[in-house]
């Protein structure tokens, strides 16, 4: 039998390798890693992530918080002995779940908008306008103010998580809107457009039923780039102490007292500003956020290369 030449060989693996969507596969691997961590995080998870773990050395309480590597808690403790490594799978439930509410929110907006804007000249004079100065105010300053006013003068966790989600929702949509217009005004040359109306349908007939199914490629990518914008955001809110239902404090004792739930963000808040007691109380809900950001950038790009 005839064996092939070491440079066949060579051709056939760059082939493959030109073939093989490696930001794809990587991305859909981490986000369904993550995906299940978030619904199975009651079974993956080893402690409550609000149950205070002691640590004894003899008859004395060891103080927090606990250094990776101790017996139990791989990853350590806070500074209110409750298990780090718990805290972020159940924190994963919680971000992601709101994070993605926000960015479904936020195309639904922008690829709205976008239509109306590649397909009425009239709705593109105005809402242009519209798009053009929502763009100019940073996606932080839009996203801190209506959250901070809101804790300030509500203690309702489902008023402050509606106005939290609501928040992010309303920034970054217009970067969305700019290239669903450009797209739409592309379909709209396209031959099957003139079959459309000449069979008797009308302009939003067309839009919806015809321009909008041929949209889904884009939507889909939009949407893992916004699911990766809408995480950052929330880790840079974080970083400032504006997190989801007010659960930062300025003490221990406060923050032990308004936590209802482990969320990364408020993890983040809390891990900045304790940085002296461990590096790890910053690190470790910081590259939660960046490896989650990590995922849904590459699942994008991915589907980008697929087009």
């Amino acid at each position: 039998m005839a064996t092939s030449s070491p440079a066949a060989a060579l051709r056939r693996l760059r082939r493959a390798s030109s073939q093989l969507n490696a930001p794809l596969a990587i991305g859909l691997l981490l986000v369904a890693l993550l995906a299940i961590c978030a619904a199975a995080s009651p079974l993956i998870a080893p402690q409550d992530p609000l149950k205070t773990l002691f640590r004894y050395r003899g008859d004395t309480l060891i103080p927090p918080p606990y250094p990776p590597g101790t017996p139990g808690m791989p990853l350590g403790s806070d500074a209110l002995f409750r298990d780090m490594l718990s805290r972020l799978i159940y924190g994963s439930r919680y971000t992601l779940l709101f994070c993605g509410v926000s960015a479904l929110g936020r195309i639904a907006l922008g690829v709205t908008i976008g239509m109306l804007m590649g397909w009425y000249r009239r709705a593109d004079r105005l809402l242009g306008m519209v798009v053009s100065a929502w763009s100019a105010v940073p996606s932080l300053v839009l996203a801190i103010i209506p959250v901070v006013l809101v804790n300030r003068f509500s203690t309702s966790l489902p008023t402050q998580t509606v106005v939290f989600v609501a928040a992010l929702s309303l920034t970054g949509w217009a970067e969305t809107a700019v290239r669903c217009r450009v797209a739409v005004r592309g379909l709209s040359r396209e031959p099957f457009i003139e079959a459309a109306y000449t069979i008797g349908l009308s302009r939003p007939r067309v839009l919806w039923r015809h321009v909008l199914p041929n949209l889904r490629d884009l939507i889909l990518i939009e949407a893992a780039y916004a699911m990766g914008s809408v995480l950052l955001l929330v880790a840079e809110m974080g970083f400032l102490a504006v997190v989801l239902g007010g659960a930062f404090r300025e003490t221990p004792a406060d923050t032990a007292g308004t936590t209802r739930f482990a969320e990364w963000g408020s993890m983040l808040a809390v891990g900045v500003r304790e940085r002296g007691l461990g590096s790890w109380l910053m690190m470790e809900p910081l590259l939660a956020f960046s490896l989650a950001i990590l995922a849904f950038n590459l699942l994008a790009e991915g589907l980008r290369r697929r087009r």
